[in-house]
């Protein structure tokens, strides 16, 4: 770029950062002088003789200033000044130019829009300040209107209404004017107070809030929502200077329907929308101080679902939560308090709540009791309203409970006892058969410290490996001769003595002890297998037992593999009999793993055939090789036709199957002959042996020839 061109480019820039000043007068000498101080001052400035010119050289020239006298032929300065305000630039300083004594001009020119005036004849060297001084208020002004139509913008947007109170509670000024705060109905214009804006309690508290917010300047908060209850509204209000009390109007219906779900996830279960184990304990809190005020008693009814376990492990958590859903409506149906109360012949309103404390455990709150009568009511409700068959997708559960109860005071004087022994006595109730109900006594809790040491003796024993293995044999019904042994956990405390496997087994898979429990009958029935390797008993198959809660918790088929890698074994020297509610729990799981062991040669039995679902469409789906005849259909099949119809039918089903039979329990020679005949393969039983340490069953065996009743002791 050339020094001429720079120069050029740098006229024009300041051309344009220099003010425009519009000049209109008749007097070509005003014109004059005017513009002579204005330019010398850096304003640039275009003249004209009349208004005519003046406007439209204002509409082509977009001048920053306009400088106009009143008095013009034609088009006066007035019809200028109004031209200028009615324009799309309205803010335009207009300075009027006017003689001292014209104060009749001087009203019509500010009427018509003039921002100052100027008397001739005038100081010229004053013009030009007199024009900054208009171009900087107008730009102030133009900041300040920017300034608040962009605040007015930002409140109009808000979600909030805010608006102006006086002391009497008058709404006299609307802030902004809110298209999404419609939940509030305040704004329905002014001269309207608060009661006849908001319902009758509401406007009461606001007007309590108004008065604490005039007397102490403090601001005031407060909540209400709509009769309906679907919208709630936060109202605030904030003292001002003037005395007023700026009132802002929020819709809070979002945040108070999450703070509503998340109290009900917090105190509700999820499943069947019953108060949870949190909620509950509260209210138990809560009933028993009201109780011990008024003298009255609370009880407390644990609910256990009998067997729920298994169906929701065979069938599904689908099935389950639909069930149990459904248990929760029967419940709420089976306790309602006109009911009860009537048919207790008792006139008080005591008040049942129910919860769900989690998995198949319900729990029932009985308030302001006057007699336990009323009690047995209620448990007796509740055991009808389980006793019609849950229909589920074409199946058909009979759901049955089990109850303890508990009663403030004499069971408990406060929330944990009272829970504890409710619990307790539910537990006896399923020890005592199920579908049965217990109150609790203080003998119960006895036994539930017994069990508890129980456990703690097991867990000791496991570790310790005090625990030992006795072997049954199994005979042929047919030679006679010993074909395998079934191994059978054995427990002999320091101080007990010998305790039932009934007893420990159920204990140990209620904790979990199964899981190690398990794993070292296995190793230990593979290590008693290679001690045989070298004597008569090599070639001996010894059958283990799988518990369901084992199989559920581990790997069972990598776990028996393994050790019988690890002795040295091979397959074929091990049988698993496993319950048919094992299969059934799991069916694709359990298929897989017994196919894993049958592909390694380890034999499959079911056991306690006959007491589960029996059923021949499973029994085709996993590779079986025998079927154990549960002893409670042997111990009177010499007595009792349907025992033996049902042993001679499982025999032939068996038999159609390619399965070998093994019946348990044999103990008498017409239970031997009528199963010989009937075509079973084996039994076991106190007829030939009863179990035995692994050293007598290998001395059993080194006899030269076995005969039935010969090891009766």
């Amino acid at each position: 770029m050339t020094d001429r061109s720079a120069a050029r480019v740098a006229a024009v820039n300041k051309a344009k950062s220099e003010p425009l000043v519009l000049l209109a007068d008749d007097d070509p000498t005003v014109r004059l002088l005017a513009t002579r101080a204005l330019s010398a001052a850096g304003f640039r400035v275009h003249a004209v003789g009349d208004g005519a010119l003046a406007i439209t050289a204002f509409d082509q020239l977009q001048p920053d200033c306009v400088i106009v006298d009143v008095q013009m032929p034609e088009i006066d300065g007035l019809a200028v000044c109004r031209h200028v305000r009615q324009s799309d630039r309205p803010n335009v300083p207009i300075l009027v130019l006017t003689g001292q004594e014209d104060v009749e001009s001087l009203h019509r020119a500010y009427d018509a829009g003039a921002t100052d005036f100027v008397n001739k004849p005038m100081r010229w060297p004053v013009l030009p300040y007199r024009l900054q001084y208009l171009l900087r208020s107008a730009a102030l002004t133009d900041e300040l209107r920017i300034s608040r139509h962009r605040t007015q913008t930002l409140l109009d947007g808000m979600p909030d209404q805010m608006f102006v109170l006086d002391s009497r509670g008058m709404l006299i000024e609307e802030v902004n004017r809110s298209e999404t705060g419609g939940s509030a109905t305040f704004l329905l214009g002014s001269g309207r107070c608060i009661e006849d804006i908001l319902p009758p309690d509401v406007a009461r508290v606001a007007r309590e809030n108004l008065h604490v917010v005039l007397a102490t300047g403090q601001p005031q908060t407060f909540e209400f929502q709509t009769e309906s209850g679907r919208r709630s509204s936060e109202v605030r209000f904030l003292a001002q200077p003037s005395g007023k009390v700026l009132t802002i109007v929020r819709d809070v219906s979002q945040r108070y329907h999450a703070e509503e779900r998340i109290r009900h996830l917090a105190y509700f279960d999820g499943v069947t929308g019953l108060p949870n184990r949190q909620l509950f304990v509260r209210e138990l809190r809560r009933a028993m101080r009201q109780g011990k005020r008024q003298g009255r008693l609370v009880a407390v009814l644990y609910v256990d679902l009998d067997r729920f376990k298994r169906i929701n492990d065979t069938l599904g958590h689908s099935v389950g939560d639909a069930l149990l859903k459904s248990v929760a409506n029967r419940l709420a149906e089976g306790v309602r308090p006109t009911d009860y109360v009537a048919k207790a012949g008792d006139a008080d309103n005591m008040a049942v709540q129910l919860a769900r404390l989690g998995g198949d455990e319900f729990v029932a709150l009985l308030t302001d009791i006057g007699s336990h009568d009323q009690i047995g009511v209620v448990v007796d409700r509740i055991r009808t309203s389980l006793t019609a068959p849950f229909s589920y997708e074409g199946r058909q559960f009979v759901i049955t409970p089990s109850i303890g109860v508990a009663v403030y005071p004499a069971d408990g004087n406060d929330v944990e006892t009272l829970l504890m022994h409710a619990d307790t006595a539910m537990y006896q109730a399923k020890d005592a058969g199920r579908n049965t109900v217990r109150f609790y006594e203080k003998a119960m809790n006895a036994r539930a410290l017994d069990r508890l040491d129980l456990e703690d003796a097991l867990r000791i024993a496991i570790e310790k490996q005090e625990l030992r293995l006795f072997y049954q044999p199994k005979f042929s019904l047919e030679t006679e001769m010993v074909t395998g042994a079934e191994a059978l956990l054995r427990w002999q405390h320091p101080e007990r003595g010998w305790i039932s496997p009934a007893q420990f087994i159920p204990l140990a898979e209620e904790t979990g002890l199964i899981v190690p429990l398990g794993a070292w009958v296995i190793e230990e029935a593979c290590r008693t297998l290679r001690s045989w390797q070298n004597g008569p008993l090599a070639d001996l198959k010894v059958a283990i037992n799988l518990s369901a809660e084992q199989v559920a918790r581990t790997n069972v088929a990598e776990l028996v593999l393994q050790s019988l890698w690890r002795n040295g074994l091979r397959p074929q020297q091990l049988e698993l009999e496993i319950t048919e509610s094992l299969l059934m729990r799991d069916i694709d799981t359990a298929k897989a793993m017994l196919c894993t062991l049958k592909d390694a040669g380890v034999s499959l039995a079911i056991d306690d055939f006959g007491t589960g679902y029996s059923s021949l469409s499973y029994l085709r789906q996993f590779p079986l090789d025998s079927l154990k005849i549960d002893r409670s259909f042997v111990l009177n099949l010499h007595n009792d036709p349907d025992d033996a119809a049902i042993c001679a039918a499982i025999i032939a089903m068996a038999k159609k199957l390619g399965l070998k039979t093994v019946a348990e329990g044999i103990e008498l020679e017409q239970q031997r002959q009528f199963l010989r005949a009937a075509g079973c393969d084996e039994g076991q039983g106190y007829l030939f042996a009863r179990p035995m340490a692994a050293n007598d069953l290998q001395e059993l065996l080194q006899m030269p020839r076995l005969r039935r009743g010969t090891h009766d002791e």
